[in-house]
């Protein structure tokens, strides 16, 4: 077989992009390799764009760590790339015997860095560096193989030339997720933006699986896999079975980092920095042994000059070494128990305004002042404290109503530090800030179904049904900062900057757990608790343009609450657990079903034998798991790694398991005994919630906002294409035990939707402080909960009449520190077992005056 001047000898290989073989090229009389698409895929438009956008892209690059490529050609339709031939074998099968040893992976790396460097100069990003696109040569040099992913990034649109070839690219389709799991950037998992920071994640992947023998983020499958991208970090080198050296190891773990700020940012410097550590350079030993040979120094003499370099080198480095930094110190403001929710210097930076609930009381704003530790009311009667102005003016909510964590909604008021009842201004208000000279504020309003961020008061900047939080105004008065979260209540989310204009930037993003945020006074920075996972808040500071840094991280999560003028910093303890019991009718006795310290949304079976519920606590990592326990107490079984458990079949043999910030957007129906779990994923359709049908057959699907299909679906355990029901819904119930309706909140209104008349029915008889949780038995009453004074309050109401019968009150024994119960409580149709969760969260304020 021939193609054009190749003589083809034999087939080398074959990939999803082609076939490898060796040849001779006739006119010069050497050996190459010849990579030939496939006839099948020869009509495949992106196949062929992704060949030659190989071709180009590599024959651009001119450098000994990347493949050389001759020639590309065609012949009887069938596309071909000519190339140097190596002899060798890949990385992936250097790899298949272990860890590579320190000295020589060092030198590998530095390598493909090299090479990298020589890729982003042109701003080609490769995209799918892995084990097998990176090739040793018997010689040992590196070779980077595969350019099909490239993508021009920076520059796509210039032309770049080498040798009278012209690289061009299109940018990659938005949401189109490219590149190999297991060594995919966060980044790529997301389908977002790439650039040469992703092929940075890339090659950590590669120097940690060289140095540990072990793949960095290797799971089950390709879903599981993608999720530890994005919320897990690898086991430390330093805890395998091979010595890293530390200056090794810092290297692995910045490359690893999943925010791309974070990383190395550019190739160059990792090139450079991974030669400072391991002494390798640019040249591999076989061609530093070859440049060295003519000098013929004495082994004495040159083993003398490297033992005396050596020690200079330390000497210096120990000299020019940064004095460590002090630790932080703290000094303790607060004693009592209870939980602290709001704290604030007032302008002469030392006294400390803040709201707490202490020693099981209601929660109500106090002062300390630096000679009188003691708190002593401010005389605002239970509103909770929002903001202290440098003028000494307060903002605070009246009548304030718990919605999640650390935030209460209510009536927006301001009244002075001195006295005086507090002056209402606006209604439905979750955050506000004084502008820094007190006469605007800046405010989070919910309004006709909507969270509105407003500077100054009417002037909306950005809204829309995320959750937000921590709304805070910049020194300058110029820019706002905040925590922007899922729809839902849970606290994840991102950092954002907002300026006068709505213009929104994203400072940090991706974090689990969000709370607390104030501005350095130089307005140069923004310091935020934050957790990577689990509740172990750690403070951190990100500039404007989003370099980011942990400022303080302890044994117990830390929360910060100002920053005065002065630079002391008000943070707060925190210790918080989540507990979960299960009582009968009738009775207060609590049967505990604790398990570690942060279920949630427990899920009960019809006879209320079994309990399904989702594990958050930082055991369980940044995807959750599922458990499911018989509720006479037998041990927890673990029955999925990841996601939320969602509804318990009447039986309680089968679980629905959401996972809604899985890429693939699946739904699982998982055994809770011995059986197969069950995945589906339908395209467009992204499984928010979902509730068995009482047949055991059916599943109503809510869907996410995000998706275009958005709504409320009817599929069955087969995994039907979904049926819409209805469109977007703000929450959802049950379905109802005769399967002809199910309940569901749409722009802050409960309604009861009937599926065959596809008509609403509004329940009129629900208060405002109160949801709907489940149906009765018959189908005609519903169970409804609402927040009572150190507890849960339980009606069943009649659908049609509206009559109210007061049910249960549940009144956990632990009160000091108890936050209002908002997660749904579960309830068999009888109305005979209640399963529920409760948390308590207790803290103490500290003051810092070195926390930098």
């Amino acid at each position: 077989m021939k193609f054009g001047p190749y003589d083809i000898q034999s087939l080398l290989g074959a990939g999803g992009m082609g076939e490898v073989y060796r040849a001779r090229d006739t006119r010069l009389g050497r050996e190459v390799a010849v990579k030939v698409l496939p006839k099948t895929f020869s009509h495949d438009a992106d196949r062929l764009r992704r060949f030659e956008q190989e071709a180009r892209a590599v024959a651009a690059l001119n450098h000994p760590n990347i493949l050389a490529i001759h020639d590309i050609g065609e012949q009887d339709g069938t596309r071909f790339i000519v190339s140097e031939l190596l002899e060798g074998a890949s990385l992936r099968t250097e790899l298949s015997h272990g860890a590579i040893s320190p000295r020589k992976a060092a030198d590998y790396a530095a390598q493909i860095a090299q090479g990298l460097a020589a890729a982003h100069e042109k701003n080609i990003t490769h995209r799918d560096l892995k084990p097998e696109n990176v090739f040793i040569t018997r010689e040992g040099r590196v070779k980077i193989l595969d350019f099909g992913l490239a993508k021009l990034t920076a520059a796509s649109d210039e032309n770049y030339s080498s040798g009278g070839v012209t690289v061009t690219s299109s940018p990659t389709e938005a949401g189109v997720v490219m590149g190999t799991a297991g060594y995919m950037a966060p980044e790529q998992v997301r389908g977002g933006a790439v650039d040469s920071r992703t092929d940075i994640f890339a090659f950590g992947c590669l120097l940690y699986e060289m140095l540990s023998g072990q793949r960095a983020f290797r799971r089950d499958t390709t879903a599981e896999t993608m999720t530890a991208i994005l919320k897990d970090d690898p086991p430390e080198l330093s805890e395998t079975a091979h010595f890293v050296s530390p200056g090794l190891e810092r290297i692995v773990r910045r490359c690893l980092e999943k925010q791309p700020e974070q990383r190395f940012q550019s190739a160059k410097d990792l090139a450079f920095a991974l030669e400072a550590v391991s002494g390798t350079t640019s040249r591999t030993g076989a061609h530093a042994a070859i440049v060295d040979q003519p000098k013929k120094r004495p082994r004495v003499l040159l083993a003398a000059a490297s033992a005396l370099g050596l020690v200079l080198g330390g000497a210096l480095v120990w000299l020019l070494r940064p004095a460590p930094a002090a630790p932080p110190t703290f000094s303790r403001v607060s004693y009592h128990r209870g939980e602290v929710v709001q704290a604030r210097f007032a302008p002469d930076g030392k006294t400390v305004v803040y709201s707490a609930k202490l020693n099981g009381g209601p929660l109500d704003t106090y002062i300390i002042r630096e000679d009188y530790p003691e708190p002593v009311a401010v005389g605002l009667h239970g509103a909770a404290l929002l903001a202290v102005s440098r003028q000494g003016q307060m903002a605070a909510i009246t009548h304030p109503k718990y919605f999640a964590h650390r935030q209460w909604y209510g009536t927006l008021a301001t009244a002075l530090m001195g006295g005086g009842a507090p002056r209402e201004l606006l209604d439905n208000v979750g955050d506000a800030d004084f502008s820094p000279d007190g006469n605007e504020l800046a405010v989070l309003h919910f309004d006709q179904g909507k969270l509105r961020v407003e500077y100054p008061i009417g002037k909306v900047l950005l809204e829309g049904k995320n959750w937000l939080s921590d709304l805070r105004v910049s020194p300058d008065g110029e820019h706002l900062a905040l925590f922007r979260h899922p729809p839902n209540v849970d606290d994840r989310g991102d950092v954002i900057l907002l300026d006068r204009s709505g213009n929104l930037r994203e400072l940090s993003k991706g974090w689990e757990s969000l709370e607390g945020l104030a501005w350095a006074p130089s307005g140069k920075e923004i310091y935020f608790s934050a957790a990577e996972t689990g509740e172990q808040y750690c403070i951190r500071a990100v500039n404007l343009s989003g370099k980011q840094r942990t400022v303080y991280c302890g044994m117990a999560p830390t929360l910060i609450h100002d920053i005065a003028a002065s630079g002391s910093v008000l943070v707060s303890s925190q210790e918080h657990r989540v507990s979960m019991a299960l009582v009968e009718h009738g009775s207060n006795e609590e049967h505990s079903l604790n398990w570690l310290d942060y279920p949630y949304q427990p899920r009960l079976s019809w006879d209320g034998g079994a309990l399904l519920f989702t594990d958050q606590s930082e055991h369980a990592g940044g995807s959750y798991s599922v458990y499911v326990r018989k509720t006479d107490g037998s041990p927890a079984v673990r029955i999925a790694g990841g996601g939320f458990g969602a509804d318990l079949s009447p039986d309680g043999k089968w679980a629905l398991v959401v996972l809604p910030d899985d890429p693939a957007a699946r739904l699982q129906i998982v055994p809770t005994g011995a059986g197969q779990a069950r995945v589906f994923h339908w395209d467009g359709i992204r499984p928010l919630w979902a509730f068995w049908f009482p047949d055991g057959q059916h599943i109503l699907l809510q869907t996410s906002p995000a998706e275009q299909g958005v709504g409320i679906y009817l599929t069955d355990t087969n995994g039907a294409t979904p049926k819409q029901l209805t469109t977007a819904a703000d929450d959802l119930s049950p379905v109802s035990p005769d399967g002809r309706s199910f309940i569901a909140q749409r722009d802050g209104k409960w309604v009861v939707h009937f599926i065959q008349e596809n008509s609403d029915k509004p329940i009129t008889a629900l208060r405002a402080d109160e949801f709907p949780i489940a149906w009765a038995a018959d189908s005609k009453h519903i169970f409804t909960q609402a927040a009572s004074d150190g507890g849960i309050s339980l009606s069943r109401i009649d659908l049609d009449s509206g009559r109210r019968e007061p049910w249960q009150v549940l009144r956990p024994k632990e009160q000091i520190g108890l936050r209002p119960v908002s997660s749904p409580t579960a309830i068999t149709p009888d109305g005979r077992w209640i399963a529920f969760t409760y948390g308590t969260q207790l803290g103490q304020l500290y003051r810092s005056d070195n926390l930098e």
